[in-house]
């Protein structure tokens, strides 16, 4: 029986043993962000027009600028489409990784080379080598 189902059925057994474990992530709610991490809630923009807003709620909102040959904008886009997508989730992995991520559709890992400081009445961050003013 089990064998005349994997081979009558390869793509309805594929998707039962994949629910499971595509399920829990596409139901992920967003956690707000943690009490150490609030000085990256805002929206922050780079040189080139990319824009991410974070939320205190644990969620982001992004502007591509997807049709740029600057490689600074291929070390930030996600490569949504279109090019501006909301409500994604935030997650910091330790002290060092961003995560913006539509579970089961798309992430981006940032890595977090500067923390937001503040220079010049300026707020700027560094993620993936890119600097990032806050607005």
């Amino acid at each position: 029986m089990r064998q005349k189902l994997l081979t009558k059925y390869p793509v309805l057994v594929l998707l039962l043993i994949l629910y499971p474990l595509t399920s829990c992530t596409s139901f992920k709610s967003p956690k707000p962000i943690p009490e150490n991490k609030k000085a990256f809630i805002g929206v922050w923009i780079s040189d080139t027009g990319f824009k991410m807003e974070i939320k205190s709620s644990g969620t982001a909102d992004l502007t591509e600028n997807n049709n740029s040959s600057n490689p600074d904008d291929d070390k930030l886009n996600i490569g949504v489409t279109p090019e501006y997508c909301k409500d994604m989730l935030v997650e910091f992995r330790g002290d060092s990784i961003l995560i913006i991520s539509q579970p089961t559709v798309r992430a981006k890992e940032y890595h977090i080379d500067k923390y937001p400081i503040e220079r010049n009445n300026q707020i700027t961050m560094m993620l993936n080598g890119v600097t990032l003013v806050k607005e």
